[in-house]
């Protein structure tokens, strides 16, 4: 995934702010999705912002974003605390769209923070955990 990651942010300082466009943050999403699914041992019908948080990716273009904004800063003079607010920002705004998201509710009452989520230090994502959320999905369809 790392791999993955720096051949997609390559330059992002410069061009994060076309990823205001749908048409500019579709293809790289889409990119970053296909290796949320194999970190997290997902089927393909598990939707993107489960599969992120999951896999304990943000999003492409909340990454984009911060590179932008750390490099905008570069003249100030402690770059460890901007870069260090720029990825709490980053968390913060995941956080939103993560809890705004209409897709992936399930998902989201067993991860309610991404923050905490993404930097615990306990276990591994396995084939067992997004088999486990697909497998209650099912069943709350059922239930309708």
């Amino acid at each position: 995934m790392s791999t993955v990651q720096s051949v997609l942010l390559y330059g992002a300082e410069i061009w994060a702010v076309a990823l205001s466009k749908k048409k500019y943050r579709k293809p790289l999403a889409q990119v970053q999705r296909q290796a949320a699914l194999r970190v997290a041992s997902s089927y393909r019908t598990v939707f993107q912002p489960a599969v992120l948080v999951i896999a304990g990716i943000a999003p492409i273009a909340r990454l984009a974003r911060e590179r932008y904004a750390i490099y905008q800063r570069k003249t100030e003079l402690n770059q460890k605390e901007v870069k260090k607010e720029e990825i709490n920002r980053t968390y913060e705004a995941w956080q939103r769209l993560w809890e705004q998201e209409s897709r992936g509710r399930w998902t989201a009452r067993l991860i309610k923070s991404v923050k905490t989520w993404t930097q615990r230090e306990h276990g591994e994502i396995n084939y067992y955990l997004p088999q486990l959320a697909a497998t209650a999905i099912f069943y709350r369809i059922l239930e309708k």
